[in-house]
């Protein structure tokens, strides 16, 4: 087969983007001409059509759609590897892909960002051993907030190094035996509910009486499988009620103003708790709640290397450094 060109891949992925050639060349800045030149080339190398074309524009056939599911990877390969070249020959930094769900990322990353800044520059072990001073190294965060599934998924594919997730003592299944878990610290779970709701009792054990908020209105999360929000319907259920779920959101900041007004009640980490004066705090018993920061990351394999990669041994010297500073920035709140 013959060497594949990335201007047909991109010209590929701008039809199936756009549904047309001559849409797919505005996109590209391309002329028309130009777009069909690196199409009919990509087909000849592959040796398939890739595109049914009609007088109302141009869809991928099914070999078509399965080369722009790999034109997406390639050329999302292809632009990383522009980035992290050029973040080594400005300052000698190695990538870390981390994720992080947001209300962990905001606490954690920039004392990881500040950590990483003081850490004296490295050598990988090779270089050590040998010498060489010319490569000294530091570790660069490239970081993505997003929900507990996405970021799993993108751990699993190899397209996150790390990520820093929740979890409670009802849902640890969700993590794959593809992946492995490290306990960081524990978060206390708070009950916050609208002052004018009045008291809620609270048992011999700490239990607040949740029969009192079964006509309430919770704010639960975005995703569907948020630990949080599992634990609040464990324990709905067990008062006899299902909870009615009003709102969803993963902004604290927004929810803490929706229970102060009066509009939702909802189980708040440690971290996120509000002062306003017009919200009931309620801490729940640690020995039935909490919400544990997890560090994951893929289960390392074997791997025989038949020659010397400084590339890979970069990236692993780095997220080792990342690893450790991690551990370092959350022993405060363990």
């Amino acid at each position: 087969m013959e060497p594949l060109d990335t201007r047909g891949l991109t010209a590929l992925r701008a039809v199936a983007e756009t549904g047309s050639v001559a849409a797919a060349a505005a996109q590209l800045q391309w002329s028309q001409p130009t777009v069909n030149h690196h199409l009919r080339n990509l087909e000849r190398a592959l040796g398939a059509t890739l595109l049914d074309r009609t007088p109302r524009g141009s869809q991928p056939t099914t070999v078509g759609s399965l080369v722009v599911t790999r034109a997406v990877e390639i050329l999302g390969l292809c632009q990383r590897l522009g980035a992290e070249v050029a973040l080594w020959r400005e300052s000698q930094a190695v990538p870390v892909r981390i994720g992080a769900v947001p209300t962990v990322g905001a606490r954690v990353i920039p004392r990881l960002h500040d950590q990483l800044q003081v850490r004296p520059r490295w050598q990988t072990r090779d270089e050590a051993v040998a010498g060489d001073r010319t490569d000294i190294l530091t570790a660069a965060l490239d970081v993505t907030m997003d929900e507990h599934a996405k970021l799993v998924s993108r751990l699993e594919s190899g397209d996150l190094d790390l990520a820093l997730l929740v979890s409670t003592d009802l849902d640890r299944t969700w993590i794959p035996a593809t992946l492995n878990a490290a306990h960081l610290y524990s978060e206390r779970l708070f009950l916050c509910v609208p002052k004018s709701i009045g008291e809620i009792s609270v048992d011999d054990h700490g239990r607040p009486d949740l029969t009192a908020l079964v006509s309430q209105t919770w704010a639960f999360s975005i995703d569907p499988g948020d630990a949080i929000d599992e634990v609040v319907r464990s324990f709905c259920l067990s008062a006899g009620f299902e909870p009615r779920v009003g709102m969803r959101m993963d902004d604290y900041a927004a929810i803490n103003r929706m229970i102060s007004a009066g509009l939702a009640v909802a189980m708040i980490p440690e971290s996120s708790l509000s002062t306003d004066p017009d919200i009931t705090v309620i801490p729940m018993p640690l020995s039935d709640c909490r919400r544990d920061v997890l560090l994951v990351s893929r289960e390392a394999r074997p791997q025989v290397r038949v020659r010397h990669d400084p590339i890979v041994d970069a990236h692993i010297s780095a997220i080792a450094e990342v690893v450790a500073d991690v551990r370092t920035v959350t022993r405060q709140w363990r």
